[in-house]
């Protein structure tokens, strides 16, 4: 993959390290889950505390008028059934970042207590693309766009790749997202397995669950658990979320899309161009019986998904690493798919465990090799 990468080691504790790639912090963390926990707040310590000011006291108190007693009813329920492992690392944060537990547990929340404005809901732009086979010029390229509330993009200083490596014995698992949050909305592990999320609301309903654990946990636990995706996908078949989802999955060789709506589960079969999966935040598999939803209401998930398409089947043949840059970076206006919504974007290469970064109009692209990174425990790259 071409594009900037400039890596400078900065900090050291416990056998972790916390590394520098261009704009975007690298966290290499080994050990329990306690202890990775206290290594990120020690890493990561002033990024927290400034992701907290910004996004928890400034963005949403000060600006939004949202009270703390509101927040932390939120914040709270969304932690409340969390698995064990993760909520081991948000303890152990605690214990080294200069932030107290209650702050930590708002500060993990804050996407989703933005997420539930109801007055004020988040745009649903995701997008993700996938070519192999016929499509591609070579590897498997995925490439994915992660759209919010445009003021995110002031905090992409603190967009972060956690690395965890952990010691019972888990698979190897890296995470892509702001800092403080321990869930997953993109992320691969050790075995090149590359997973994304969209909004699946414009099909499969607002409703969701407070009984259940939060499908970007879920996520989480997936990748740590799967070697392949045959296994990955016996998981979403055994798991229901707590909302709806559009889910793209892939290794080196092929790609998945996982349809995820509370009350089931669907693999998209009825593909017509192998070699080729886009996913925006409509479900596209016929067996549901849905109506294609209303681009008006809903953020034109399906503009978005046809000018993917129409790139792809342009460009048939000939994408790279590079030439997904490019198409990621073409504006709907443009007959592309990303916005002024578009708050980060991502480029893998699963089978080269390699990832690029960008934040649109404040960063280039940046390359981040996982591959030597992501080695079992013990080993340093």
């Amino acid at each position: 993959m071409s594009g900037a990468e400039t890596r400078c080691e900065s900090k050291k504790y416990e056998g972790a390290r916390a590394l520098k790639f261009g704009n975007f912090t690298v966290l290499d963390l080994r050990g329990t889950w306690r202890e990775m926990g206290r290594q990120y707040g020690e890493l990561a310590g002033d990024a927290i505390c400034g992701m907290y000011r910004r996004s928890i006291e400034d963005a949403l108190i000060k600006s939004g008028g949202r009270s703390r007693e509101e927040l932390d009813a939120v914040a709270k329920d969304f932690y409340s059934n969390y698995p064990y492992r993760l909520k081991e690392v948000i303890a152990g944060m605690a214990e080294t970042s200069g932030l107290d537990f209650d702050r930590h547990i708002l500060l993990n929340a804050v996407e989703v207590i933005v997420a539930g404005d109801i007055w004020n809901p988040p745009p649903m732009n995701c997008s993700g693309v996938a070519v192999w086979g016929e499509y591609s010029s070579g590897a498997l390229i995925y490439g994915r766009n992660y759209d919010y509330f445009g003021w995110f993009r002031e905090l992409g200083e603190y967009l972060t790749v956690t690395i965890y490596h952990p010691t019972d014995g888990s698979l190897a698992t890296a995470t892509i997202g702001y800092t403080g949050g321990i869930y997953l909305t993109t992320g691969i592990n050790e075995r090149g397995i590359f997973l994304e999320l969209n909004n699946g609301e414009p099909s499969g309903g607002a409703l969701q669950y407070h009984n259940r654990v939060p499908a970007i946990a879920e996520l989480f636990m997936f990748l740590l658990d799967s070697p392949d995706l045959d296994q990955l996908e016996s998981f979403f078949h055994s798991t229901r979320s707590n909302f709806a989802y559009v889910i793209g999955a892939a290794d080196g060789q092929t790609s998945r899309c996982f349809e995820w709506p509370v009350f089931d589960v669907k693999r998209r079969l009825s593909v017509r161009r192998p070699g080729l999966m886009v996913a925006t935040n409509h479900f596209t598999e016929p067996s549901w019986g849905l109506p294609r939803p209303d681009d008006g209401k809903f953020y034109k998930t399906r503009e978005r998904r046809q000018n993917l398409l129409n790139l792809a089947e342009h460009f048939k043949g000939s994408i790279d690493a590079s030439r997904m840059k490019k198409i990621m970076d073409t504006r709907i206006e443009d007959l592309g798919a990303t916005s002024d919504h578009t708050v980060y974007q991502i480029v893998a290469e699963p089978s080269a465990m390699t990832v690029s970064l960008k934040i649109p109009d404040m960063t280039e692209w940046t390359d981040i090799p996982l591959g030597d990174l992501m080695r079992a425990c013990g080993e340093q790259a």
